[in-house]
């Protein structure tokens, strides 16, 4: 466990969620690779899970909020949040997950974080979102 990746990390999220929606393929990446790029010894049901308590994290605050792009017949997206809150956006992620694995683009590209709070810094990490580091 790093807990000083963990943090450099975790206030890289807020700070790109200042200027972008955050997609979930990028949160498995966090969760997915050192800080010199090496995959971490983790199956692809753990960085999915480990991907997920994180967007749970970030979420719980209320500092983000979940959505969704979805594809328009005119090939445009539209964005929407999720009514369910993070119970329907993990329902969806699963979903997604058990139907093409964690490379299926729809899980990688459709559902992100919006960060409510701009300019809000990332709060104090506990022990289990530092473990998601390694």
């Amino acid at each position: 466990m790093d807990q000083e990746y963990a943090k450099t990390m975790v206030d890289h999220l807020y700070d790109e969620g200042d200027r972008d929606i955050i997609f979930f393929g990028f949160i498995i990446g966090v969760v997915s690779f050192d800080r010199e790029d090496a995959p971490y010894e983790k199956s692809e049901a753990d960085r999915f899970n480990h991907a997920l308590r994180l967007a749970n994290f970030l979420l719980s605050d209320g500092d983000f909020s979940p959505g969704k792009s979805i594809r328009q017949e005119n090939g445009n997206f539209r964005k929407t949040l999720y009514e369910g809150g993070f119970e329907e956006f993990r329902q969806d992620l699963e979903n997604l997950f058990g139907g093409g694995g964690i490379d299926n683009i729809d899980l990688l590209a459709g559902p992100w974080l919006v960060k409510n709070n701009i300019g809000k810094s990332a709060p104090s990490l506990s022990d289990s979102i530092c473990e998601l580091f390694g």
